[in-house]
């Protein structure tokens, strides 16, 4: 009886802690995805240098496949106006290179993602934009102004 008691208790434990322990990942994540920008693409959210270290990765991984002008202007901007930059994040992280999705290191997509903002001429400023899903959740894509 007393072990049987043990048993019981220790199932319960045991699947209390394997539920805490899998929700509390997925809490943070779901935090940092779902969180309010704070920042526009107005921002200067990326800088000089950066964009320069990303036309060098776009020229040498994407051109095969991709022409600046997709990346450009309205063509570009229409669609995603409003939308965190975590979204084009998405895309280029989960996806690209096509033949090879992900495979390039986290900083070479956001540095992509850099040059794409100095592409439609959004001013650069002081610190990176930073290759994580958070930093792009934390900035709202808006035209120009």
């Amino acid at each position: 009886m007393i072990r049987a008691a043990i048993f019981t208790t220790v199932m319960v434990l045991g699947a209390a802690i394997a539920t805490t322990s899998l929700s509390g990942p997925t809490f943070a994540m779901t935090t940092a995805v779902d969180q309010t920008p704070s920042k526009t693409t107005n921002s200067g959210v990326y800088t000089a240098a950066q964009a320069e270290r990303g036309k060098k990765v776009f020229e040498a991984k994407c051109t095969a496949c991709h022409d600046t002008a997709r990346f450009t202007g309205d063509t570009f901007l229409d669609p995603w106006a409003g939308k965190p930059l975590k979204d084009v994040w998405d895309i280029a992280s989960g996806t690209m290179q096509e033949d090879n999705p992900g495979s390039l290191p986290q900083q070479d997509y956001g540095d992509i993602i850099a040059y794409f903002l100095h592409l439609n001429a959004f001013a650069p400023g002081e610190a990176e934009l930073k290759g994580e899903a958070a930093a792009m959740a934390a900035i709202m894509i808006e035209k120009k102004k």
